[in-house]
């Protein structure tokens, strides 16, 4: 393995949590030159950045006795297991290609900086493992490098063009200016969300419901506090949990739905406070970048491209995601053409929802319904690139999940751009299949 590859295995594993506020240290040393404050700013939106993975771990982890009781109940079989970012992992990593993909990238990023084509300086260099791994499916089917490292890079601009105009939503909805979410499998579905804003804006009746979030959190007064609301959803999921049995053994079944209720409060307390830790730091810190940029390069209006978890620790996202991952599960029980078990990529779903929740301006019914839509896409997407990646795997020999006759992943299919342009394309494929 040469010592470029060595490089890129080692960003992979660092991860963002490392390498956001790390990339971010080293931009403020360099740039504002004022090591204390730097360190200071970085050390917040590092303690943010751990406290949010972890809780988001957690988060997702608390669905499972749900999800187990869904599977239970329903007769369906699935033929493909979602291994999450695993199976993206071993694609990227047994691609010959990933370092000219990185170099095309960001030559790209800066020429479209060049020509105004976009605002967004993508300082994300973890999430360019959407962009390695949309290469890498093309090479792995085609052994065309070219053509992998072409993909790559229409992806690329795409999302740095997406980025670029919901970067305004964040700073509306989300009240953090100057910066953008160049993240392809979750930026895409802004657009999506917006096009089903736009069509309730045209629906007479639908078009005058509007459940705003804060405006619950108005009407209910204490009881909309992430403590209380998220003990209550958290005792019902774990009354649903037992509800085959729950009078049958009423004091025990009790007991497991209070500590449900507990767990869950516990997280929806803390995240918040953990996104608000990093924004501390981030705030101050993409500030100073900002400035800099102003006064030393361009007047031009610029966004720092950031992974999309600084946004989704927010009350919002977080209350929609208790609904929407157990409805997840349910759907990928009754829907038609379906034959993934959601799994490992269930932490995507509070990612997507930043994009359904940010187009509606906080809406919950318009988020719920957006939600809904998308979900069935995702599954239907991730079945079909099903195919694609357990190829993959044979074709270098690594080993299939015991039980399942395929696998895929909602992280790595949830980009649905590149799933049109895969069709699109599809014809050149059949050449090499």
């Amino acid at each position: 393995m040469s010592t470029a590859y060595r490089v890129i295995n080692y960003t992979i594993e660092l991860g963002p949590v490392i390498l956001i506020p790390a990339i971010l240290l080293i931009i403020s040393l360099i740039i504002i030159r004022k090591p204390l404050k730097s360190l200071k700013n970085c050390a917040f939106i590092l303690i943010g950045l751990v406290g949010l993975s972890v809780l988001l771990t957690l988060f997702v982890n608390f669905f499972e006795p749900i999800t187990n009781t869904i599977l239970i109940n329903s007769s369906k079989e699935f033929e493909i297991i979602d291994k999450g970012w695993l199976v993206s992992k071993e694609v990227i990593l047994n691609s010959p290609i990933i370092f000219q993909i990185i170099i095309a990238v960001i030559i790209l990023n800066l020429i479209m900086l060049f020509l105004r084509f976009t605002r967004t300086i993508n300082i994300d260099l973890w999430n360019y493992w959407s962009f390695l791994l949309v290469g890498s499916i093309i090479f792995a089917v085609t052994e065309i490098k070219w053509l992998g490292i072409l993909i790559a890079m229409i992806v690329a601009a795409v999302t740095l063009v997406l980025s670029d105009i919901y970067a305004a939503y964040i700073e509306s909805y989300f009240g953090l200016k100057g910066i953008s979410t160049p993240q392809a499998q979750i930026i895409c579905w802004a657009p999506v969300s917006h096009l089903i804003n736009v069509i309730f804006n045209r629906i007479p009746f639908i078009r005058r419901i509007h459940v705003f979030y804060e405006e619950i959190q108005y009407k209910l007064g204490v009881v909309s506090e992430p403590m209380i609301i998220g003990f209550i959803l958290g005792f019902i999921i774990g009354a649903i949990t037992k509800y085959n049995n729950f009078y049958l053994n009423l004091g025990s079944n009790i007991l497991y739905a209070l500590s449900s209720g507990l767990a869950l409060s516990i997280i929806m307390i803390l995240l918040p406070r953990s996104a608000n830790l990093l924004l501390k730091g981030l705030v101050p810190t993409i500030g100073d970048i900002k400035s800099f940029i102003s006064r030393r390069i361009t007047k031009r209006e610029l966004y720092i491209g950031l992974d999309s978890i600084v946004l989704v620790g927010q009350p919002s996202i977080i209350m929609l995601s208790v609904i929407i991952i157990p409805l997840t599960i349910y759907i990928s029980t009754i829907l038609p053409g379906n034959a993934v078990l959601p799994n490992a990529g269930l932490i995507m779903i509070p990612f997507i929802l930043i994009w359904v929740i940010a187009p509606s301006k906080g809406d919950i019914f318009r988020s719920f319904i957006s939600a809904a839509i998308i979900i069935p896409i995702v599954l239907w997407i991730t079945t079909g690139m099903g195919d694609l990646f357990t190829k993959f795997f044979l074709k270098y020999n690594i080993e299939l999940v015991e039980g399942y006759k395929r696998l895929s992943s909602i992280g790595g299919s949830s980009n649905i751009f590149f799933w049109i342009l895969l069709k699109i394309i599809e014809p050149i494929f059949n050449l090499f299949l």
